[in-house]
């Protein structure tokens, strides 16, 4: 029987650092009604008619994901699966996100598990062939994000686990990295992590036979997700594909001949966000088109300045329709940036839904008018399920010591301070309250006596007072500490449960990757989690790891 999930809910702006676009999108805030097109708590069909009125190259498409999938070990389910994308009436629910080390942190499972769920949600309610797509950002160079995670190991430390090629990544890109003997390393150290008789063999075979020496990244990393979710309906996208670009061409050739239209739209939006009193994700440094340009490396393409040239890493060109030339020749030699990758992903497929996190979420807010520039249907914006794990261990830790989540959320030496302080004797402190409550009760009939002889003396006792309340301060805290001293092992418990649940002071979800979970709880945490992850992340969710009812 599927477990049924056992869990807390914890509203979402009582997190640590939640970016305040998001807070109030969430929230349903009337200030920024003007920056999405969709309020996706109000349904309506007038978005699913525009999609399905619309023109897609819905044969192509299916044969790429077709053979991109199969590359990656997908099952007769999965391709037929993908074969309803040729329906005039099918639509699709899309998610992306980099292609991180071992599968990357929790929130990329949760990214893709909520795109299944909403998927389901699309099809029952509309009628409708619905598919999750997970968009694989193959061409994203920045490998500080991607070539580690971290995870708690069999001590309760916080254990990074890095991949690090002696030669370094160099002009490589995801997809074409291959990993190196070195992976081997990360590896061993993943095994050691994880502790004696902790690991389940299973996962950490599956886990080795995905990211091999030669493999790169992308494949890696799509063969896994397909392992794992494939039997879900997930469907995988590499947007490096060579026919993807080519079905991308217009919007390329429209980004370089129009440029720089849709960068001026995206600063318009910059500041009236700002004058709303929001800080904006997305500020573009100069005019050029939104492409980068795949030449040693990935190097964005910029204008030259009062030349008039447009460049890109050493590559010049003397003027516009020479740049656009090549695009229509090549459009693989290019790669949307932050502001088009989203058009693109809604330009090549009928896209309902996008899912995204926090920042995803509000750099769309300076999008809505790009959108509509280029004439894409802008989707509903869907936050992700977000979650925190609580193993059995850490539950009963969390309930002994009477600790929240928002509890947990600031210094960790506080978070002790707090829990010793409830745990002193209760006739010690109700004792100690009524001597203080007596202290300054005397000090408040002192200033009054004082004042019936000398009213200006008044402010001298109050001083006299302030300094009485700093030594009693200054007394607490010595008590404390030799309190913490005596009762290290309360101490060394809440230390765990914040190494656990708020790993570097950061939502858990951030910092840990989910491969070690599942290492620990085997492949039926993935039915745990996804019974958890009944559409979107409208609010945090502490989901309990222990004894689950059954269905």
């Amino acid at each position: 029987m599927m477990p049924l999930p056992r869990f807390d809910t914890v509203d979402i702006s009582s997190l640590p650092g939640v970016n305040p676009v998001f807070r109030d999108y969430v929230k349903g805030a009337p200030t920024l009604r003007d920056f999405y097109r969709w309020d996706p708590r109000e349904p309506q069909d007038r978005l699913l008619k525009l999609l399905t009125q619309r023109s897609y190259e819905r044969n192509h498409l299916a044969a790429i994901l077709t053979d991109q999938n199969r590359a990656w070990g997908a099952g007769e389910a999965l391709l037929a699966s993908i074969e309803r994308l040729r329906d005039p009436q099918a639509v699709t629910v899309v998610t992306s996100q980099q292609v991180g080390l071992f599968g990357g942190p929790l929130y990329t499972l949760y990214k893709a598990l909520t795109a299944v769920a909403l998927a389901r949600q699309v099809e029952s309610e509309w009628q409708l062939p619905c598919l999750p797509l997970f968009w694989m950002a193959s061409e994203d160079t920045d490998f500080a994000e991607i070539d580690h995670l971290f995870m708690p190991d069999h001590q309760d430390q916080v254990t990074p686990l890095r991949y690090t090629p002696n030669e370094g990544f160099g002009i490589d890109l995801p997809a074409t990295h291959a990993l190196t003997l070195k992976i081997g390393d990360t590896l061993a150290t993943f095994e050691e992590a994880v502790g004696p008789g902790q690991l389940q063999e299973r996962v950490f075979t599956l886990l080795r036979n995905c990211y091999t020496p030669g493999a790169n990244l992308v494949s890696a990393f799509g063969r896994l997700f397909n392992s794992l979710l494939g039997d879900r309906g997930l469907i995988l996208v590499d947007p490096a594909d060579p026919r993807l670009k080519a079905l991308a061409r217009p919007l390329f050739l429209q980004e370089v001949t129009t440029a720089p239209a849709s960068a001026r739209l995206i600063q318009t939006a910059w500041e009236k966000l700002r004058g709303l009193g929001y800080r904006p994700q997305v500020r573009l440094r100069g005019e050029g088109p939104n492409l980068f340009y795949l030449h040693e490396g990935r190097q964005p393409l910029k204008e030259g300045g009062d030349s008039g040239l447009l460049r890109a890493g050493t590559r010049r060109w003397a003027d516009r329709e020479e740049l656009r030339h090549l695009v229509e020749e090549a459009p693989e030699r290019f790669s949307p940036n932050v502001v088009l990758r989203p058009l693109m992903e809604s330009f090549l497929f009928p896209t309902v839904a996008h899912v995204g996190g926090p920042h995803e979420i509000a750099y769309y807010a300076q999008l809505r008018e790009v959108f509509d520039y280029f004439n894409v249907p802008m989707p509903f914006l869907i936050p992700r399920a977000t979650l925190t794990l609580v193993e059995g261990r850490i539950e009963r830790l969390l309930k002994k010591h009477h600790l929240t989540l928002p509890a947990l959320q600031q210094d960790p030496e506080k978070v002790v301070g707090q829990v010793l302080r409830r745990s002193l004797p209760k006739t010690f402190v109700a004792k100690r309250e009524r001597i203080l409550r007596a202290v300054l009760k005397n000090f408040q009939e002192l200033k009054a006596l004082v004042s019936t002889l000398d009213p200006t003396l008044t402010p001298r006792v109050g001083g006299v007072e302030g300094l009485v309340k700093k030594q009693i301060e200054e007394v607490d805290r010595l008590l404390l500490r030799s309190f913490k001293r005596r009762n290290h092992e309360v101490r060394t418990q809440v230390l765990r449960i914040l190494a656990h649940l708020v790993p570097r002071g950061e939502l858990q979800e951030r910092v840990y990757g989910f491969v070690p979970y599942l290492c620990r709880h085997d492949l039926a945490l993935i039915d745990l989690i996804a019974a958890a992850i009944d559409g979107p992340g409208w609010e945090h969710r502490l989901l309990y790891l222990g004894a689950s009812r059954g269905a």
